[in-house]
């Protein structure tokens, strides 16, 4: 797999760095499994998608190496690219249903995760048939996040041992994701895979849009969007933290935490045309002769 990267624009921040979706809602808090939409790969064709995410705050969240990321705050895409090509796409917040301004940030990973995959697989009684092995694998969440109740199954599938991490959720957007989704019996288990991060990330924490242009190789990727603004970031976080872990019980602290997590409306513009089979061997040439010749400088010296 390579990742060859061409260019990349945004204003603002930027860091270098299929299945059954279950949305309730675009008006007030968003609630969805992992669910990828699909991009048009085909040379010349320009996919055009509305879609929300769930707070201003799910991708940068995704930056933190201690709490991670709710995968419910980000929008998933997959794209299968048959040859190396260059994608060039925009991502713009459009408020179109009045919950305020999607401060867009994305994030590239090779590979998906199972469709329906969501954080909290393996707990009792609805992930019965997920993988032990994927159980065992999690560190724990944090007592006030809403995938708590895993814990128990962490904890045994790990023989008893102490929960060692204090995580929201399990997506990260700065470093590889291992998500699984929930068995239906013991004889259609779930599934459990990992997505690769490319090292390809990017955002605008203060304004609406935010563009890219990579040269990737064949393959099937995986593109999340979600919220990059730092400081709905840290009302969210503080709202979920007040709320004990209790998202039953009405409280201030739970309608505060629901409104934060209000679904923001976005478009996304993608688009993948082919690198020329000569353009890239003359690349490849170009490269080899630059490395002989400071093989011979050596040499000489």
């Amino acid at each position: 797999m390579i990742y060859l990267k061409s260019r990349h624009r945004s204003v603002g921040l930027l860091t270098a760095s299929l299945g059954l979706a279950l949305l309730i809602g675009t008006a007030g808090p968003a609630l969805a499994h992992v669910g990828y939409v699909t991009l048009d790969t085909t040379n010349g064709v320009v996919s055009s998608v509305d879609r929300t995410a769930a707070s201003n705050a799910g991708w940068i969240a995704g930056q933190s190496a201690t709490t991670w990321a709710n995968s419910h705050d980000q929008r998933f895409f997959t794209f299968n690219l048959p040859d190396t090509m260059t994608i060039d796409f925009t991502i713009t917040g459009t408020n179109t249903n009045g919950n305020g301004l999607l401060n867009p940030g994305y994030s590239i990973l090779a590979g998906t995760v199972p469709g329906g995959s969501h954080d909290g697989a393996g707990a009792i009684p609805g992930g019965e048939f997920v993988p032990s092995s994927y159980v065992g694998s999690l560190t724990g969440f944090a007592s006030w996040s809403p995938f708590a109740g895993t814990n128990d199954e962490i904890d045994a599938a790990n023989g008893a041992t102490p929960l060692t991490t204090a995580h929201w959720g399990t997506y990260r957007s700065n470093a590889d994701v291992t998500m699984a989704n929930n068995g239906l019996s013991l004889a259609v288990p779930g599934v459990a895979s990992t997505m690769t991060f490319t090292g390809l990330s990017g955002s605008n924490a203060s304004g609406a849009s935010v563009s890219g242009q990579y040269t990737l190789g064949a393959g099937i990727y995986s593109l999340v969007v979600g919220g990059a603004n730092p400081f709905n970031l840290a009302t969210y976080l503080a709202d979920a933290i007040a709320t004990n872990g209790d998202y039953t019980t009405p409280s201030a602290a739970l309608t505060a935490y629901n409104a934060d997590r209000l679904a923001r409306t976005f478009n996304l513009q993608f688009s993948a045309v082919p690198i020329p089979a000569a353009v890239y061997l003359f690349g490849s040439g170009l490269i080899g002769l630059v490395g002989l010749a400071r093989r011979k400088m050596k040499a000489t010296a």
